[in-house]
C-alpha cells in the first residue's frame, strides 16, 4: 500500500504534511488549504478536511487560538471519502482500510514501538510516546465497513496528563487537599511534604504529572485564587525538574504554554509568571541541536531517512519552537527575538 507511508509519517512526526501538534490555523491552511469545512465559536474552531480534522481554543475572543490536536478519521476511506489532492500526489492512491498489524510491523521494522493503553469492548488504544499520537484500531466489525484490527482513527496530542487521570483521577479529592494544604507553606514545609508523599521512583512520574493536571482544573475555579495556583504550579515545575522528574525540553514546553495560557488573565499575575524572555530564552536553552545542524525535511518521505535520535531532537525542536512563539511579541531583547525568529523561518521544515 503506497498510502501505507501517510500513516506511518503521521504516527512518527505527529503531524499531517507539516501541519502538527502546535500550529496554529494559519500554518495548517498553508500546510494543507483551505478547502475544509469550518466550525467557529468564541473560544473553539474546528476544521475538517475530509479525511483530517483539526482543533483549537482560546480563553476569549481577542486571544491567540491554540492547537487542541487533529485527528486522522481513517475509518470515512472505508465508507468511501477521499483522500485530499496534496495527501495523494504525495503518497498515492489510497485504499480503504488500514490494517494494524501492517502499520506495526513497519514501525517496528523503522525502530518504534507503540505500547497499547486502552482496551474496550470495541477499540484498542495504542500509544507513541515520541510522537504523541494515539492509534484507535477496531476490536470488532463496524456496520460492515471495518473488520477487527483495522485501524479507525489516528490522533494527537495523546496528552500524558489526560492519561494519567484515567489512573488516578480516584485519588483526585485527596490530591487536591493536599496542594490546598501546600499553597499555605512556606519553601521548606513544602519541600519536606514533597518528601513525605512522593510515591516509588515507578510511580513517581505520573504522580507529579497528575499533581499539575489537578493545579490546572482548580485555576479555572476563583479568580482570587488563580496567582496562589499559579505559583504552586510553577514551583512544582521546578521542584519536578530538580528531583529529575520532568527534563528540561519538558519543563521549557509546560512553563510555557501555561504562562501563555494565563497572561490574559490580568496583572494580577504579572508578578507571579516568568517573563516572556525568560520563557523564550529557556525554551531556546532547551532545544537539544543548534540551527545549523538540525535535522530538516525537504520532503516529507525524506522522514524515512532520518535515525531515530535525529528525528527525535528536530521534533523536540519544533515543539519548543511552537511553545516559544506564543510569546515572540512580548520578547523585549531583540537579539534574544532574532534567535527566535530564525528558527520559525525553519520551524515547518523540522519534523
Amino acid at each position: 500500500m503506497a498510502d501505507l507511508d501517510f500513516f506511518i509519517d503521521v504516527v512518527v512526526s505527529g503531524a499531517v504534511l507539516g501541519a502538527g501538534l502546535a500550529d496554529s490555523p494559519e500554518e495548517v491552511t498553508r500546510a494543507l488549504g483551505s478547502d475544509f469545512a469550518e466550525d467557529r465559536g468564541r473560544t473553539g474552531m474546528w476544521r475538517d478536511y475530509g479525511l483530517v480534522e483539526f482543533s483549537w481554543a482560546r480563553r476569549s475572543g481577542s486571544d491567540p487560538w491554540y492547537a487542541t490536536g487533529f485527528t486522522v478519521q481513517v475509518h470515512r476511506l472505508a465508507a468511501g471519502i477521499e483522500a485530499a489532492e496534496d495527501l495523494v500526489r504525495r503518497y498515492g492512491p489510497f485504499g480503504g482500510r488500514v490494517r494494524f498489524a501492517r502499520l506495526n510491523a513497519e514501525l517496528e521494522r523503522l525502530g518504534h514501538r507503540l505500547e497499547e493503553c486502552a482496551t474496550g469492548a470495541d477499540y484498542r488504544r495504542y500509544r507513541l510516546t515520541e510522537s504523541r499520537t494515539c492509534v484507535t484500531v477496531a476490536a470488532t466489525a463496524c456496520r460492515d465497513l471495518l473488520d477487527a484490527g483495522d485501524v479507525w482513527s489516528i490522533s494527537a496530542p495523546d496528552s500524558p496528563e489526560e492519561a494519567v487521570s484515567v489512573r488516578l483521577d480516584a485519588q483526585r479529592q485527596a490530591v487536591k487537599d493536599g496542594l490546598t494544604h501546600l499553597l499555605r507553606l512556606g519553601g521548606d514545609q513544602r519541600e519536606d511534604w514533597l518528601d513525605r508523599r512522593q510515591p516509588p521512583p515507578d510511580e513517581r512520574a505520573n504522580w507529579w504529572l497528575y499533581l499539575l493536571l489537578v493545579i490546572d482544573r482548580q485555576l479555572g475555579g476563583r479568580p482570587d485564587r488563580q496567582a496562589a495556583w499559579a505559583e504552586l504550579k510553577l514551583w512544582l515545575l521546578r521542584q519536578g525538574s530538580a528531583r529529575g522528574n520532568f527534563t528540561p525540553i519538558e519543563i521549557a514546553e509546560k512553563t510555557a504554554y501555561f504562562v501563555a495560557g494565563l497572561r490574559p488573565a490580568g496583572n494580577e499575575l504579572t508578578a507571579v509568571l516568568p517573563s516572556a524572555d525568560d520563557v523564550v530564552q529557556a525554551c531556546l536553552d532547551a532545544i537539544p541541536e543548534d540551527l545549523d545542524h538540525v535535522a530538516v525535511l525537504n520532503e516529507r518521505r525524506d522522514l524515512r531517512g532520518l535515525d531515530r535520535i535525529r528525528m527525535l531532537r528536530s521534533r523536540q525542536a519544533r515543539i519548543l519552537i511552537s511553545a516559544a512563539q506564543l510569546h515572540l511579541d512580548e520578547v523585549r531583547d531583540e537579539h534574544l527575538a532574532s534567535r527566535l525568529r530564525k528558527w520559525i523561518a525553519v520551524k515547518p521544515r523540522l519534523v
